[in-house]
C-alpha cells in the first residue's frame, strides 16, 4: 500500500503549471492524496482521503478510454477525462498517470484540454487543401481575364481573395483566440445578424430575426464572423431552401433551422477544430463560432429547434447598460 505521508511526496505538485492530484492505492482502491492549486481553479475542490472515483464524480468528470479508473490508475495507464461544463462541448483532458512506487503516491496530471488549439497536422490541411482552392480559382480567372477580358473574371478573382482571407483569420482566431477579438463597443445583435446575412451565399434559405435580441458589449467584426459561420453550416448542412431563425432566449440568442440536424452523439464534438460531418469541410466553422463565444465570456450549446433541425444557443450574454 501507497503512503500519502508528506515527507514521501517527492513530485513537486504545487510548482507543476498543470491541474495534478496525488494519489494512494488503499485496499485495491486509488484515493486523493492532494491536489495542486491549478486542480482546484481548474476542476474544483475535492477532500483528501477519498476515493478518487468518487471525487471525480462529484467534480463532474467522466472517464473515456478504460474500463475502469481503479485499474488505470493502478496500472499507470492514460486515458480522457471530460469535464462537464453546462454545454455540449464539455473540456476533454488528456489524463497521464504515474502509478505509485516505493511507497510513493500516484500522480495524475490533467494535461491541456484536447480541441483547445488547432493541431498541426490540421493546420497543413487547410493551407494545402482549403487554401489552394480558391488559390487555384483565383489564377484561372486572372489569366482567363488578361485573355479575354470581361469583369466577371476578376470578380470571381475578388471572391477568391476574400474567401481565403476568411480562411486566414479563421485560423488566426482558433490560434491567438483573445489576440483578435476585442469586445469593445455595445453591438445591436440583431442588425449584425441581418447584415452577416447579406454577405452569405444562403441561394434559396431563408432568414427570420426576432426583434427583441439584446444589445451586447462585443467585437462587432467578429460577432459578424459568428453568425456568418452559424448561417453557412446551416445551408450546408440544410439545403439551399432552409429556414433560419434567430431568435432570444433568456440569457442570449440562439441560431435554429428546420435541416435535418445534428445527431445526438456529435453535438459533442461539432465545435471541436477539425471536426466536419462533410467530406469537403474544413471542421473550422463552428469551432469558430464556440471560439468567438469564449472570447467574449460566451458558451455555446447545439441542440434540436422545434422543427427537428439544428437549434445553436449563446449563453451568457449579459445585456449593454
Amino acid at each position: 500500500m501507497s503512503d500519502c505521508s508528506p515527507d514521501r511526496r517527492s513530485f513537486p505538485v504545487e510548482r507543476y503549471p498543470d491541474p495534478v492530484c496525488t494519489y494512494a492505492i488503499v485496499d485495491g482502491e486509488p484515493v486523493v492524496c492532494s491536489v495542486n492549486t491549478a486542480f482546484e481553479s481548474t476542476l474544483g475542490a475535492v477532500e483528501t482521503d477519498v476515493s478518487v472515483r468518487d471525487a471525480l464524480d462529484t467534480l463532474g468528470v467522466a472517464v473515456e478510454g478504460v474500463d475502469d479508473v481503479a485499474d488505470a490508475l493502478a496500472d499507470g495507464t492514460d486515458f480522457t477525462a471530460m469535464l462537464e461544463t453546462g454545454d455540449a462541448t464539455g473540456r476533454r483532458y488528456p489524463v497521464r498517470t504515474v502509478p505509485p512506487e516505493e511507497g510513493d503516491p500516484g500522480v495524475v496530471v490533467f494535461t491541456e484540454p484536447a480541441g483547445d488549439e488547432l493541431g498541426i497536422d490540421h493546420v497543413a490541411s487547410v493551407v494545402s487543401h482549403d487554401l489552394r482552392n480558391p488559390l487555384d480559382v483565383a489564377k484561372a480567372r486572372l489569366e482567363a481575364g488578361r485573355e479575354l477580358g470581361g469583369d466577371e473574371h476578376f470578380e470571381h478573382v475578388a471572391q477568391a481573395h476574400e474567401r481565403m482571407e476568411r480562411i486566414i483569420q479563421d485560423v488566426l482566431t482558433l490560434a491567438r483566440g483573445d489576440d483578435v477579438v476585442n469586445p469593445s463597443e455595445p453591438v445591436d445583435l440583431g442588425a449584425v445578424a441581418e447584415c452577416a446575412w447579406e454577405t452569405v451565399d444562403t441561394e434559396g434559405a431563408t432568414l427570420a430575426v426576432a426583434d427583441d435580441l439584446p444589445t451586447a458589449v462585443a467585437d462587432t467584426d467578429r460577432v459578424t464572423r459568428l453568425f456568418e459561420n452559424l448561417f453557412r453550416n446551416s445551408v450546408e448542412h440544410g439545403g439551399t431552401t432552409v429556414n433560419i431563425t434567430v431568435g432570444r432566449r433568456e440569457d442570449g440568442f440562439y441560431v435554429a433551422d428546420d435541416g435535418p440536424g445534428i445527431p445526438d452523439d456529435e453535438r459533442g464534438q461539432v465545435f471541436d477544430p477539425g471536426y466536419s460531418s462533410d467530406d469537403h469541410g474544413t471542421g473550422l466553422g463552428l469551432a469558430i463560432v464556440a471560439r468567438i463565444a469564449d472570447c467574449h465570456g460566451w458558451s455555446v450549446e447545439a441542440t434540436d429547434s422545434d422543427s427537428g433541425g439544428a437549434r445553436i444557443e449563446v449563453r451568457g450574454v449579459d445585456p449593454a447598460t
